[in-house]
């Protein structure tokens, strides 16, 4: 008879420490645990569970901590790592935040946003803008002529 392995959990590497990678992420981000629940959309008697180890985090959460705090989930699964992608600090978030709060952006356009802060290129032509708003001949030549070659490409 063929022996079936029932896995509906995954223990990560250090499960126990979690909770309180999870709290101590909390309190770096200054928040009460209303407010963290509120900002990730997860009911705050799930974050408590988290904290006291008493459920492991879903993916949801996971992908919110990703999605709001850019959190390393490196870290919070194994302790590992720095507690922040790209070690951004809380002037870095709020700084975000209030991009997204004086501009009035989307979801949408705050996605954007982050799409075209990620590669080199694009923050040149971001740059190329703003040199051109200043007068730049230079860059308005520059621009216009990647322009051309990204119309070639894509047509």
């Amino acid at each position: 008879m063929k022996q079936v392995l029932n896995v509906t959990k995954i223990k990560v590497g250090n499960y126990m420490n979690i909770g309180k990678r999870i709290k101590k992420l909390r309190s770096e981000l200054n928040l009460s645990s209303i407010k963290f629940a509120e900002s990730l959309d997860i009911p705050v008697r799930t974050i408590g569970s988290y904290e006291r180890n008493e459920a492991q985090p879903g993916a949801k959460f996971l992908k919110a901590l990703v999605d709001c705090y850019y959190v390393n989930i490196n870290w919070i699964l194994t302790g590992k790592g720095n507690m922040f992608i790209s070690e951004k600090t809380n002037k870095d978030l709020n700084y975000i935040s209030l991009l997204k709060e004086k501009f009035n952006l989307t979801e949408r356009e705050m996605e954007g946003l982050a799409e075209i802060l990620e590669t080199e290129a694009s923050r040149d032509m971001v740059f190329k803008f703003i040199e051109i708003k200043h007068g730049s001949k230079e860059a308005l030549d520059s621009l216009i002529y990647n322009l051309q070659g990204i119309k070639a490409i894509y047509g």
